[in-house]
């Protein structure tokens, strides 16, 4: 089901086993073997370059899946991407 359009559903989000999987968007939830599982956003900032000199895309943490909801997840990426596309780096961004 989530192959097909991309986004995750809460049962998903319970049951999928190991591996790194998509809900759009950059949004990731990562499950470990041990079953332990967190989100993540990957985002590009705009106007920033990485050492080769390509744009700067990074991982950032948004929380454990037992703390942070899906929902709570598409929040706080969709706030990164926003900061992202300014040009500021979430990383440094006062919350």
């Amino acid at each position: 089901m989530a192959a097909l359009n991309g986004k995750l559903t809460k049962n998903l989000v319970r049951t999928l086993g190991p591996g790194r999987h998509g809900d759009g968007s950059g949004l990731y939830l990562v499950v470990d073997p041990s079953g332990a599982r967190r989100w993540i956003v990957r985002v590009t900032v705009k106007g920033q370059r990485n050492r080769e000199g390509k744009p700067l895309c990074t991982d950032f943490g948004l929380g454990g899946a037992d703390v942070v909801t899906l929902n709570e997840a598409r929040d706080r990426a969709l706030e990164y991407r926003r900061l992202a596309k300014q040009g500021i780096n979430p990383r440094y961004n006062s919350r």
